[in-house]
């Protein structure tokens, strides 16, 4: 299945980048993440930053196996949803980082959905429950 996020501004790559690196490598709930799931979160990090050195507005596309796709999107959630509930009432991803953020999510769900069946049904209850003050576009 194939994942495009963007055009969106290289800074906001950057920032994500730098929130979720220090997230993921934290003693907090970036820590419960898998091995094998952090380990691919470290590779799609390498390659954001690699592309948010180009500056301007950029475009990130992927193809992954459904099945690989929908256990990093779970494992992607679970963190969210922990990171949230530790923040309470406080925004948790920076303002810079939010636009890279938000429209990662939905293309995630988006290409989750149009895989159809279980797949679908996940995307849309996972779309119902993501956390966080943002409407997933």
């Amino acid at each position: 299945m194939e994942v495009v996020v963007g055009p969106v501004g290289a800074t906001s790559i950057g920032a994500w980048v730098s929130f979720a690196r220090r997230l993921l490598h934290s003693a907090g709930p970036g820590a419960d993440v898998p091995s094998d799931a952090a380990a691919s979160f470290d590779t799609y990090l390498d390659d954001w930053e690699a592309l948010a050195a180009a500056g301007g507005d950029v475009t990130w596309a992927t193809d992954l196996e459904a099945e690989l796709a929908e256990y990093l999107v779970y494992a992607f959630y679970r963190v969210a949803k922990d990171v949230n509930e530790e923040a309470g009432k406080a925004a948790v991803v920076p303002d810079e980082a939010a636009p890279f953020y938000w429209l990662l999510v939905g293309a995630l769900l988006d290409a989750l959905a149009a895989e159809g069946g279980s797949r679908a049904e996940f995307a849309a209850h996972l779309r119902e429950f993501w956390p966080g003050d943002t409407d997933i576009p």
